[in-house]
């Protein structure tokens, strides 16, 4: 670790991953990313099923990343964390992910509420509104307790761009406990909710677990654009100097991870040569 740089940086890998082709895709997108001397990254086991995959053999895993020079820093998944209905389901899954990362060497899951029909990103505002925010907090604080006196796992919270805009992030971070459920900055969802990621930096500081690299351009004639990170890096709005300059300011020794600025080779050209960040 560089002593102008407190944190490590990694890639969430470029591109979409079918569920049918999970593992395949899987060890392409690591492939491409350890071609680059990055050895770190992050992916989303919703549909990808690593994880589950892999719980029974991860020796095995270990091996074959060792093969690239590559870590699971952390996996992202989507859950009904917010329907009392699915309290077992919600846990079970996360002891599934709390005991794989443990023994892979990771850090944290990237949580990210689904309130609609389907287990992704709603784009309807009215299915956030809808969401229980009582029963999602005392779910996170539970999930997050146990993951972390369990396996040291951190459920590390990713707001999307109508949880920022709504400013129900806010409120969903003031009703959890900071000790067990962390903060993940996205940059480019942020910028789209409205937010300015150096300020949600510095205020949430203490419980940063981690940081995702995205730019963001609004969509033509609008103040907030459809979707976030949908940009190459420095070709938006999300000022990614300042926010890499604040991370060094503030001494963060959590995970900066790439994502979505291009791909998977442009991202890490922007992020060495542009903004100075050391992949070790």
């Amino acid at each position: 670790m560089h002593a102008s740089q407190p944190f490590r940086a990694g890639l969430v890998p470029s591109g979409k991953t079918a569920a049918d082709a999970g593992m395949r895709d899987f060890w392409l997108h690591c492939d491409e990313v350890a071609a680059l001397n990055v050895h770190r990254i992050e992916f989303n086991d919703t549909r990808t099923k690593v994880a589950e995959y892999f719980i029974s053999r991860i020796p095995e895993f270990l091996d074959r990343m060792a093969g690239r020079k590559l870590r699971l820093a952390a996996v992202a998944q989507f859950s009904r964390m917010g329907e009392r209905s699915a309290l077992q389901e919600t846990r079970a899954q996360h002891r599934l992910l709390g005991e794989f990362l443990a023994g892979v060497g990771g850090a944290y899951i990237t949580h990210m509420i689904a309130p609609g029909a389907v287990l992704n990103e709603s784009t309807d505002e009215d299915d956030y509104r809808r969401i229980d925010l009582k029963v999602w907090a005392e779910q996170a604080n539970e999930v997050g307790r146990e993951l972390f006196e369990r396996w040291g796992i951190a459920l590390a919270y990713h707001p999307e761009q109508r949880e920022v805009s709504s400013g129900l992030y806010e409120r969903f971070l003031a009703a959890t406990d900071e000790r067990f459920v962390r903060f993940l900055a996205d940059t480019g969802h942020l910028a789209a909710g409205g937010a300015d990621s150096v300020t949600v930096c510095k205020r949430y500081r203490s419980r940063l677990a981690a940081v995702h690299l995205k730019d963001f351009a609004p969509a033509p004639g609008s103040g907030v654009g459809i979707k976030a990170g949908s940009v190459p890096f420095g070709s938006g709005v999300v000022d990614l100097g300042k926010v890499v300059e604040e991370l060094r300011v503030s001494n963060f020794s959590g995970l900066v991870m790439g994502e979505s600025g291009g791909t998977n080779e442009q991202m890490h050209t922007y992020m060495k040569q542009t903004l100075g960040i050391a992949f070790d």
